[in-house]
């Protein structure tokens, strides 16, 4: 496999002098650009893009400090992981999610849920704010919220784990490679939960992580196809992950 700027990378790793590192970094900014764009997380007040910008290319030196293209895979294929690592773990650092938010948001899915058994069709937003006591605004807000709290860590907020440190669910399965066969059996039950979950969404929002996961495309990209805003499609992410953490009940850990 051919590595793109193969040139390029062969003067860099001839002598690894700091001008041609320099012209590695400009040459692949675009690249740190693009991962803080897809993100669409609100940063904190002390923080802003240019600041997570800065994690990025932090990662981006990391990546380029690590790459061997002997290896004959192309540097945005092995940076992007770096890029978007610094920045989660800095947003990871600046973002905690007070207990009371984790509530609500389990009061929303609670709502969403009993109102689709009820109706048996699509929710409103208006019918579960009304149901919550609180305005149809502000649970959009909740869904924003709950949208970020899933894009710096899927995994923790699907099954669970409220953004604290420690142990994830991935962490406790055994590898798949090992020769344990309880872990491989829970890793191949929980896959089968989320591809029926996934199933179960409504179209709108399985198309909404369809294109944000699987498509690559910004939440600003899916509201230009869509035809909605930005910000509402972050809801309807939001709203859409937290109808899967509720079908993937059975596999949240206790703690």
């Amino acid at each position: 496999m051919a590595v793109k700027d193969s040139a390029l990378w062969t003067s860099y790793l001839a002598g690894r002098d700091s001008p041609r590192r320099q012209e590695l970094v400009l040459k692949y900014l675009p690249l740190v650009k693009y991962h803080v764009n897809r993100l669409a997380v609100k940063p904190p007040r002390h923080l802003d893009q240019e600041d997570l910008v800065g994690y990025g290319i932090v990662g981006l030196l990391e990546a380029i400090d690590r790459y061997d293209p002997s290896r004959g895979v192309n540097f945005e294929t092995f940076a992007s992981q770096r890029i978007r690592g610094a920045i989660l773990d800095a947003l990871r650092r600046a973002h905690w999610a007070p207990r009371t938010l984790v509530e609500k948001l389990r009061q929303a899915s609670k709502i969403y849920r009993e109102l689709e058994q009820q109706g048996g069709g699509e929710v409103p937003d208006g019918a579960v704010a009304a149901a919550m006591g609180i305005p149809e605004e502000e649970l959009r807000e909740l869904m924003e919220r709950g949208a970020q709290m899933a894009i710096l860590s899927l995994e923790d907020f699907l099954l669970d784990q409220e953004g604290e440190e420690g142990t994830t669910r991935g962490e406790l399965l055994a590898d798949p490679d090992s020769p344990d066969p309880v872990g491989i059996y829970e890793q191949g039950e929980l896959h089968r939960a989320l591809t029926a979950a996934l199933e179960n969404l409504k179209e709108k929002d399985r198309l909404v992580l369809t294109l944000y996961y699987y498509e690559g495309l910004t939440l600003k990209e899916i509201g230009k196809i869509l035809g909605i805003s930005e910000s509402r499609v972050c809801q309807l992410h939001g709203r859409a992950v937290l109808n899967l953490r509720r079908q993937l009940a059975d596999f949240v850990i206790d703690g």
